[in-house]
């Protein structure tokens, strides 16, 4: 046996789980109405684990619009936007989310997970420094290590651990702060105040993933809009798996900038597109949370149980 296939074999923390009634993952959920959803067996819970903010992923006009979009352009595109895999739908949502979110261009990419490696891969390489904050999600550190370019990690949220490496690092390439809008674990939002000052005082670009943000804070238009400086941060990163009810995610900011990853973003040109009714599922979404403050229906479902996330 080598010894790739022993590791393996030896991982039994699973495997011991499994066995003691203990292992939480791959739960199997036979039906779902936003905030409720059946287990097999027929027994229905409060999903409490659940991203899906505003319950979209269940609204009639996001299904609808889904299963309009796959009678249309077919079940998947089955190539990269950079070649065969680009609709029409891809271009709409690029325009709807560039215009709800306030910055000039959007790229949609296939998940929020390739958006995140699509920009950062996309812009460092090997002469760039990438800042990151320890508590950051694991695309965008997998995206920073993917990059090749030289990281270094600040505590998380201290605004006067990062100020004291920018001071320090001497760097003559680029640099790229990454954060999280919305910690996802905490649910505490990044300082993005001090973080944009610090950007500019050193000239460092200043990135935000917003997943957890867009859509909820600010009537949807996420933690950057919520502080007032949308303007101010020049790369904003999301996902569609949150509050859009779908799957996808989307890199917003400058025109050149975008331009530069549609043709440098390995992510995006080496990936099939989303799917037609994914796609359409995310715009239908986006547009009905840009014109219903108060977001989506909520489930009229009483559950009998209650479950733990």
């Amino acid at each position: 046996m080598s010894l790739l296939i022993q590791k393996c074999a030896s991982y039994t923390r699973a495997r011991d789980a499994r066995n003691a009634g203990l292992y939480p993952y791959f739960l199997n959920f036979d039906a779902r109405d936003a905030g409720v959803a059946r287990m097999a067996g027929g027994r229905e819970v409060v999903m409490c684990g659940s991203n899906d903010y505003l319950g979209l992923s269940t609204d009639p006009r996001v299904v609808a619009a889904a299963a309009e979009a796959s009678a249309r352009y077919g079940a998947g595109c089955t190539g990269s936007r950079f070649l065969n895999g680009n609709l029409d739908l891809h271009d709409r949502l690029e325009r709807e989310l560039a215009d709800f979110f306030g910055k000039p261009a959007a790229l949609v990419l296939t998940t929020g997970y390739q958006a995140n490696l699509g920009a950062i891969a996309g812009l460092c390489g090997p002469g760039d420094l990438i800042l990151i904050d320890k508590e950051a999600h694991a695309s965008l550190i997998d995206a920073a290590r993917l990059s090749r370019a030289k990281i270094q990690w600040f505590a998380h949220n201290d605004t006067a651990d990062l100020a004291d490496k920018l001071r320090r690092t001497g760097h003559r390439g680029g640099v790229l702060v990454v954060v999280d809008g919305v910690y996802s674990m905490e649910g505490d939002l990044c300082p993005l105040p001090d973080l944009a000052d610090l950007c500019e005082e050193f000239g460092a670009t200043l990135l935000v993933d917003d997943a957890h943000g867009a859509g909820v804070l600010d009537k949807g238009r996420g933690t950057c809009s919520h502080f007032g400086l949308t303007d101010e941060v020049p790369l904003i990163t999301l996902t569609f798996s949150k509050a859009f009810g779908s799957i996808g995610g989307a890199v917003l900011g400058d025109e050149e900038v975008i331009d530069y990853l549609r043709h440098n973003a390995r992510a995006l040109m080496f990936s099939a597109s989303a799917s037609p009714a994914n796609t359409a599922a995310a715009l239908e979404s986006l547009l009905i949370r840009a014109t219903s403050p108060g977001g989506a229906r909520r489930s009229p479902t009483t559950p009998r149980t209650c479950a733990a996330s």
